[in-house]
């Protein structure tokens, strides 16, 4: 984990945020998010935000376990939503889900894997 003051609570949240994920793909409703956009769209962009999440508070040496971890979240996702009525697994899903997580892992070496310690130092002030 990088060295964050609060990477206990970073890592809590990203778990919430993977719950919720899963919970609204195997919703029966269609679209939990407000906006009309292609479903592959809103794949990429899930986890590739996932991605940078992550991506902020580990550190960039573990990314290829995150890569893993998040693709199998992906098929673990549309596993599951191919035992519910409403929903049905898709393999261009999974190609939209690990698009995003690469373009996550891009960000994050870039430099955007510098969010959550930027953050906290807006939020904490730094001791002298």
């Amino acid at each position: 984990m990088q060295p964050l003051r609060y990477g206990r609570a970073w890592l809590f949240a990203g778990a919430v945020l993977l719950v919720f994920g899963l919970l609204s793909a195997l919703s029966p409703v269609q679209s939990l998010v407000p906006v009309s956009m292609n479903d592959k769209v809103l794949h990429a962009l899930g986890f590739m935000f996932f991605m940078l999440w992550f991506g902020g508070v580990f550190q960039l040496r573990c990314a290829p376990f995150l890569v893993g971890g998040l693709a199998f979240y992906g098929i673990l996702i549309e596993v599951l939503q191919s035992f519910t009525p409403t929903r049905q697994a898709e393999f261009l899903d999974l190609v939209a889900d690990l698009a995003g997580i690469l373009l996550g892992w891009a960000l994050s070496a870039a430099g955007f894997s510098r969010w959550c310690a930027t953050l906290e130092s807006w939020l904490v002030p730094q001791k002298p």
